[in-house]
């Protein structure tokens, strides 16, 4: 079923920036397409249309995350899910532990919640980019309400041991954000307590088709803070004056109406995946990214490696080419036709499945040239 899978895409060959934002599938644009022409009509009341649509999305969510529906929920985005989970530390005193070097996305809801009262951020340096258990674990003590790292990291690419994190932090409860490796490779809540990615990179859903699922014991200790009207029982209930009791599940973390668009977009393009086969696309990614990184090191190039094997890394590869400045790269294999980013002084690129294996040598070449005209 992979041909179907890559028919549903149509960016250019040489987009190979999907760390960034991944180009939306078919499935994912019809979807929010059909659902705000139903929406148009004006036939039927449209919470007639809301619930109903909200309610399957939602289901097919907490399908690919792995959990029961009352654990998943939809998020517009990456740090807006984050944001209602440091907020709910807010007042339980103690300590976040965190690498120093995550995407700001996963720094700035801590940050805010500590001046607001919430748990002391300890960010964790870590020198070889290496996010193992044993470099966060003397961090971690008695006091550590929660730990949160990426899934992938977006600057180096190393793919976390989610199993070996939840264990070093003993009874603290641990978040991954997602972002960078939802969409492209096996992954959801396992052993973590809070799981939560944007829709608009590798699952290719668009802005706004975040998700979230969270345990039983996520449910149990994050205070409803942010908890707007739609996270409580009997929201409909306007003759009784708020706040009502947030509601047994995760949609506890929605601060206002469901981002439903999102969430329809986000359904869809799960249900492209599962057409494809996650196992498939993450070997496809997995190629590809390998390809790159064989490329880079013919070359020559200096690359960030902190990886041992397969299953600590994903789909970026981050590097510099002797002699060319990282902006300098980034323009010159963009007049080439490949659309990549520059992070921190180095080149990231980050291949997809559907990126054609010889748009990832046609790419070598444009390096080469870079190299001889350095």
């Amino acid at each position: 079923m992979i041909d179907v899978y890559l028919n549903e895409f149509e960016e250019h060959s040489g987009y190979l920036n999907f760390a960034s934002v991944g180009p939306a599938s078919k499935s994912a644009r019809a979807a929010s397409a059909r659902l705000l022409d139903a929406m148009a009509v004006g036939d039927r009341p449209i919470p007639d249309i809301i619930e109903p649509a909200y309610s399957e999305a939602r289901a097919t969510i907490a399908a690919a995350l792995g959990v029961e529906d009352r654990f998943a929920t939809s998020v517009p985005s990456t740090g807006a899910g984050i944001m209602q989970v440091a907020f709910g530390l807010i007042g339980a005193g103690g300590n976040v532990v965190m690498p120093s070097h995550e995407f700001p996305a996963n720094r700035y809801p801590w940050l805010r919640s500590e001046a607001a009262g919430g748990p002391e951020v300890r960010a964790v340096e870590i020198a070889d980019g290496r996010v193992v258990p044993e470099a966060l674990a003397p961090a971690i003590d008695d006091e550590t309400r929660i730990v949160a790292v990426s899934l992938v990291d977006y600057m180096t690419g190393f793919r976390v041991d989610v199993d070996g994190i939840a264990e070093a932090a003993r009874d603290a409860l641990v978040l991954i954000d997602g972002i960078q490796g939802f969409g492209a490779v096996q992954t959801g809540l396992g052993a973590a307590d809070v799981f939560v990615a944007g829709g608009q990179k590798w699952l290719r859903a668009g802005l706004g088709a975040g998700v979230m699922a969270v345990s039983e014991r996520a449910l149990e200790r994050l205070a409803p803070t942010l908890t707007g009207w739609w996270g409580v029982e009997d929201n409909f209930a306007f003759g009784v004056p708020p706040p009502h009791p947030p509601v047994e599940r995760a949609d506890r973390f929605l601060e206002s109406s469901p981002n439903l668009l999102g969430a329809v977009a986000g359904a869809a393009a799960l249900g492209v995946i599962e057409i494809g086969g996650v196992g498939e696309i993450e070997a496809a990614v997995l190629e590809r990214s390998g390809a790159v990184l064989e490329i880079v090191r013919s070359v020559g190039g200096e690359f960030i490696e902190p990886w041992r094997n397969d299953r600590e890394r994903a789909g970026i590869v981050t590097f510099r080419i002797p002699g060319v400045g990282s902006a300098e790269a980034v323009e010159q294999l963009g007049t080439a036709g490949f659309i990549v980013s520059e992070r921190n002084g180095w080149v990231r690129v980050s291949p997809h499945a559907t990126t054609p294996l010889t748009a990832i040598e046609a790419f070598g070449e444009a390096l080469r040239d870079q190299l001889r005209n350095a």
